[in-house]
């Protein structure tokens, strides 16, 4: 088997697999997928050399399925969640389904390093902001800070048009 290609991720210089995997259908909502066929899932992700994982408490099971079949294995792989969703501590989603507070991005890091049992990811993302949401709520510096405790190496945004060129020209993001 030859190896994925990689490439540096954004400013965070990870040298991270082209191919990347988006836990987002673990989650057990639209099909059922059985705890067995996500452990093999998690791991044949590892064992095939993918080093990047993507997930998001929106996610449904993904992060505690995460933390039960690959937390051990956390040194293979860049693991990457996502902040300002708005799930209560049971992990059901309440609406607003994103609230852009320091609480809320405090809480979700917290219990998504709990749920994955880690005590940090590569990237915290915020999970689809407005730039109007990020300024109100003084976010960047909420991500500074929660960078500054150790539980993330880099901070980012996860977002589409037309907020993305805006959150690019701030020049904090690191992906």
């Amino acid at each position: 088997m030859s190896a994925l290609q990689k490439k540096a991720l954004g400013r965070t210089g990870l040298e991270v697999t082209q191919l990347g995997f988006g836990a987002m259908e673990l989650r057990g909502e639209r099909e059922e997928i059985s705890e067995e066929e996500a452990g093999r899932v998690l791991n044949g992700v590892l064992d095939a050399g993918i080093n990047f994982v993507d997930t998001s408490p929106d996610y449904g099971l993904s992060e505690e399925r995460i933390g039960k079949f690959i937390s051990q294995r956390r040194d293979e792989f860049f693991l990457a969640t996502k902040c300002g969703c708005n799930i209560d501590t049971d992990g059901v989603r309440q609406e607003p389904a994103h609230a852009w507070t320091a609480d809320r991005l405090h809480r979700n890091i917290d219990q998504s390093l709990e749920r994955m049992k880690t005590d940090h990811v590569d990237i915290v993302q915020m999970h689809n902001p407005s730039v109007e949401d990020v300024e109100a709520g003084g976010l960047v510096e909420v991500l500074q800070e929660i960078r500054q405790q150790q539980k993330t190496r880099f901070i980012g945004v996860s977002s589409t048009a037309p907020n993305l060129l805006a959150f690019a020209r701030m020049g904090v993001f690191d992906t």
